[in-house]
């Protein structure tokens, strides 16, 4: 099959359909495609951050889309390149492919459009953000195209037990330090003795409430440790996310876990289910005036927990070497990059 190259937005819109229904089989069996992948994710990025030209690649056999590879053209500095769509606020980013798909087709969506953007007059291709098994880490890039890699951010990834929940806290968890569960039994008392405490999975019309008052709580946190707003200061991320959690959400992979201390909300929690194995802690706001009772440690434990009883094994904590990540007992799984050049 030969791979075709969508460059227009209203192309892009209308492969929308097509795109869901391939992201649902690649996404429905273990290890496969993440949230990140999805349509539901990348078209509202496109939609806020979006200024260049799509190049999108497509394969398709007997009318089935196969594979999409979602890159675009953007014109920097005098020189242009082309990206993955996503870039920046995107964790993980490799080619959308059919569970089915024959071998070698994630070099041949590359090919389309490295081919493409040869006649375009890209200066390179960078591709960062490939996690360990993505099919871009090793995809072929056309003949006398060069390259250079590089070794990406630790993206710390903690594994979860086979048996049930004993008790309060998932008993037996490997690599979770005794000293964590420590913690977490502390904080959940601390909590108990303030009023008692509840965790809470956003229902539809709660998504974007329970949105709203993460964002404040992220962004009072970071302005005053003098980072003002955090990653949340830009406005175009606040409408990327106020656009796609609601199509999160109508995907299935949503889960925005709300913690209340006596009653007052406390903490919020933006996750991601990838597949029937994994689930991604993307993005997290808690209030500081609680943090005697530590509502961020209570939340994340009772979201483990809630990913055990969804019979998840992994949780990926995503970019960053942050301390906690650590204390849970997650250990790095490294991102990689690519940066492909033309023939000279």
């Amino acid at each position: 099959m030969r791979p075709e190259l969508v460059t227009e937005d209203a192309g892009l819109a209308a492969l929308r359909g097509e795109w869901e229904a391939l992201w649902r089989r690649a996404s429905a069996v273990p290890g496969g495609a993440t949230p990140f992948a999805s349509p539901a994710w990348l078209l509202p990025w496109w939609g806020a951050f979006g200024t260049g030209m799509p190049r999108v690649a497509v394969a398709r056999e007997g009318g089935r889309l196969l594979g999409v590879l979602p890159l675009y053209l953007l014109d920097e500095g005098g020189a242009r390149k082309l990206l993955p769509m996503g870039v920046g606020i995107t964790d993980y980013h490799d080619a959308l492919l059919d569970p089915s798909a024959p071998e070698g087709l994630a070099g041949a969506l590359l090919a389309a459009v490295l081919e493409g953007a040869a006649r375009d007059g890209a200066a390179l291709c960078d591709l960062p953000d490939l996690p360990p098994g993505a099919a871009l880490r090793d995809a072929a890039p056309p003949l006398g195209w060069r390259e250079e890699g590089w070794v990406g951010e630790p993206c710390p990834v903690l594994h979860l037990p086979g048996e049930e929940l004993r008790g309060a806290v998932p008993s037996g968890t490997p690599g979770v330090p005794s000293g964590t569960l420590r913690k977490l039994r502390m904080s959940r008392h601390r909590a108990e003795r303030a009023g008692g405490w509840s965790a809470h999975l956003a229902t539809a019309e709660e998504v974007l409430p329970f949105w709203e008052a993460l964002v404040g709580m992220h962004r009072a946190r970071w302005t005053r440790r003098g980072e003002e707003g955090g990653v949340l200061a830009d406005p175009r991320v606040l409408a990327f996310h106020r656009e796609a959690l609601p199509l999160l959400f109508e995907a299935g992979v949503l889960r925005l876990w709300a913690l209340r201390i006596g009653g007052e909300l406390a903490a919020v929690y933006h996750a991601m289910a990838a597949g029937p194995d994994r689930l991604m802690f993307y993005l997290s706001g808690f209030d500081e005036a609680r943090a005697f009772e530590s509502p961020g440690t209570i939340l994340l434990g009772h979201v483990a927990e809630a990913a055990l009883a969804e019979g998840r094994r992994e949780l990926h904590f995503l970019r960053g070497g942050e301390a906690y990540k650590y204390a849970w007992g997650a250990a790095d799984r490294m991102n990689a990059g690519r940066r492909l050049l033309p023939p000279e």
